[in-house]
């Protein structure tokens, strides 16, 4: 009996061993596949803007997001220092949408001024929900010396009537790989999202990736 009972209770620590360690090894990407319903996104950035020239509007600066493949379907192009519709605008911001190469709409922010301050640290967050029936977008939470505070609530937002039931398609790597420093990327020492959120339709955290990705960085 006692050698049964060790033998059980030594198969039973090798199990909870091998379930800690399975727990351990899964990657965010690997949370985010095995997603239950994703209902909102968020992504936070940071850039450091060395050596603005307001008189050339540089640098120009832009983030992709949202909930699927900006090369073919639904994405949203935040264009910041700049805007590009209905005709090319120095300074300001500029949220559009796009599906695939069709625009839908945009609209803008004005700023006080262009960027001007060497050494500058501009911080924002981009977010994807859904929201009853609506696929919401929209820029957050920025702020800058130049700019001051900006996206306040409602102001770099654009909602979509949608049949979509959740944001799993959402591709943490799609963001990365579209946004840019579209001109001056030489006075730009960093663009980097510093950290992204994946939330159930309950709106609680399901998963997090606290990690720098850059999208430019000078050597």
């Amino acid at each position: 009996m006692s050698f049964r009972f060790s033998t059980l209770v030594f198969t039973s620590m090798v199990a909870v061993l091998a379930l800690q360690s399975s727990a351990r090894a899964q990657t965010f990407q690997e949370l985010v596949e095995n997603a239950p319903p994703i209902h909102r996104v968020e992504e936070d950035w940071e850039m450091l803007v060395v050596n603005p020239d307001p008189n050339f509007n540089i640098p120009q600066v832009v983030t992709v997001f949202g909930p699927t493949n900006a090369a073919f379907d639904t994405h949203t192009v935040y264009e910041m220092n700049h805007g590009t519709l209905p005709s090319f605008g120095e300074g300001g911001m500029q949220l559009q949408v796009w599906y695939g190469d069709s625009l839908i709409g945009y609209q803008q922010q004005k700023a006080p001024t262009e960027l001007n301050i060497p050494n500058e640290k501009i911080r924002y967050t981009t977010a994807t929900a859904l929201v009853n029936s609506y696929l919401v977008m929209e820029v957050k939470n920025g702020t800058s010396q130049s700019f001051g505070t900006f996206a306040e609530p409602g102001i770099l937002r654009a909602s979509l009537y949608t049949q979509r039931t959740d944001l799993n398609p959402y591709q943490p790597s799609n963001s990365i790989d579209n946004s840019r420093v579209t001109f001056g990327a030489n006075r730009v020492s960093y663009f980097k999202r510093t950290a992204i959120r994946f939330y159930d339709a309950a709106g609680v955290l399901y998963a997090e990736e606290n990690v720098d990705r850059f999208v430019h960085q000078l050597n």
